[in-house]
This record gives structure tokens, sequence and C-alpha cells, in this order.
């Protein structure tokens, strides 16, 4: 397996069309290259109140994030808009839960097969066609995880559980490039 730095990574996103990112490329890439981690130091920012999305790259073809999760910490249960969704594990251990693929925000929630606990060096792929999940910390320690959305994914659909319906949700990074840099310069 050949290490990758951050430019490098984004030289081979930057070179995929649409079309590309609809094949076997990405899967390829991940599989024979392993990212530095130093390399994504600067868009580690953890939340106190939930998991952090902070954004590292977008452009109209993909997306790229780096997501914090302090213990105990989890995502609703969600869609991805429509868009392959790609999961490095940075560091730390996540848990998976799977359910069937929805059609409409008023399908019934069925659970796809056991939990998965995932650690460090994993890679994990999703699309809505395998269905909808939940990503959580269930440790002690935090933990890190690089996502790849085959194009940006501004709303999704989220699992109300109180409801116990899907509703839209408009998405937002709790840092991106224009966040520090208008940060760093007031």
């Amino acid at each position: 397996m050949q290490r990758a730095t951050l430019p490098e990574f984004l030289s081979f996103l930057n070179s995929q069309t649409t079309a590309d990112f609809q094949t076997e490329a990405v899967d390829f890439y991940l599989k024979n290259h392993q990212l530095s981690q130093q390399d994504f130091l600067p868009f580690i920012y953890f939340r106190e109140e939930t998991y952090g999305r902070n954004l590292v790259f977008r452009t109209d073809f993909y997306e790229l994030l780096v997501l914090t999760w302090l213990p105990q910490q989890r995502t609703p249960i969600h869609d991805h808009g429509g868009q392959r969704c790609w999961m490095l594990i940075q560091s730390g251990k996540l848990l998976f839960k799977n359910f069937k693929p929805i059609t409409l925000d008023n399908d019934t929630l069925e659970v796809c097969g056991p939990c998965q606990l995932h650690e460090a060096g994993d890679t994990v792929y999703i699309d809505d066609g395998i269905g909808v999940h939940s990503i959580a910390n269930a440790t002690n320690q935090p933990a890190i995880s690089v996502h790849l959305y085959a194009a940006p994914v501004p709303r999704c659909r989220i699992y109300d559980e109180a409801a116990k319906c899907f509703q839209w949700v408009e998405l937002d990074y709790f840092t991106s490039p224009e966040i520090f840099t208008a940060a760093v310069r007031a």
C-alpha cells in the first residue's frame, strides 16, 4: 500500500469526472493508498454538543470532510442525499448501525444486519441503495473519520425518532476553510 498526502489525494479527486465517481476508481485508490493522518490535523475540531463536521475541500463533484467524535456522540439515522459515501476511520472506533433503504419519508425502519464496529485503518462504503444508517462513537475515547461524498450533500433526510418519519434537513459545517480564514482575520 502506498502512502498518499492530502494534496496528492485532492489531485486524484480533482482529476475525476462526475462519471468517474460512479465507477470503482475511488474504491481502487483508497484500497491502494494510505492517507497521511498528519495532513488532516488542521481540520480536526471537536464539539461538545454534537459530532463535528469539518470541511476539507468541496467542488461540484465531491465533498471531503473530517468528522470528529467525542465519546458517546452519534449521528441521527440518515441518508446521503443520493450520493455515494466513503468513510475512512483515522483514529478510534465507530459503531455503524444500518437500516434497509427507504423510498418515502414515512417508510418504516428495518434494521439490516448486526451493528458493525470499525476501527482506525478501516474503510467503509455506503449509498442510499444499500441503506440508511447511524454512526456512533460507543467508546470512551475520541474518534476521527474522513468522509468523501461523490457530490456535495447540502441536505439529507434524517429520521425523527419521536415522529417516526424522515425529514429533510439542511447540513452545515462546524468549520470550513472559509470560516477558518475569516476567524484568523478577525
